[in-house]
């Protein structure tokens, strides 16, 4: 598996970043990585950190900004979105239907009070 980000225009799209990327099991399986010719420098790093590391590496040579894309495995990553937002990109990314998400400046509700006293006692009909 690798990561990946590329620029598009209405005419072509061209990949500027490319990584392998190396799962959690593999980077913690000393014999998995001699096998595979891992690198011991190379350490583990999710899809989302990866991915930032690149698009920071694109604003930093002044690559032309444009909205960033990205499917569910990103956009579920709240911290990717809101550093994409510091780096002042906007962005389109795909959520799974169970993700919570607010407008701006909200967030979710406090919950409501518990009563410290128990469930209420039940009646015992006698008779």
């Amino acid at each position: 598996m690798a990561v990946s980000v590329s620029v598009a225009t209405e005419q072509a799209s061209l990949p500027v970043a490319y990584r392998l990327y190396l799962p959690e099991i593999w980077a913690q399986d000393s014999a998995r990585r001699t096998q595979a010719g891992v690198p011991q420098e190379v350490r583990f790093q999710s899809k989302p950190d990866i991915a930032l590391d690149q698009i920071r590496m694109l604003v930093e040579e002044a690559v032309p900004r444009a909205p960033v894309l990205a499917d569910a495995a990103y956009g579920n990553d709240s911290i990717f979105r809101k550093v994409l937002e510091e780096l002042g990109l906007c962005y389109t990314v795909g959520i799974q239907a169970s993700t919570s998400v607010w407008p701006p400046e909200t967030g979710p509700l406090p919950p409501k009070p518990r009563n410290t006293t128990g469930r209420p006692p039940k009646t015992v009909a006698t008779g």
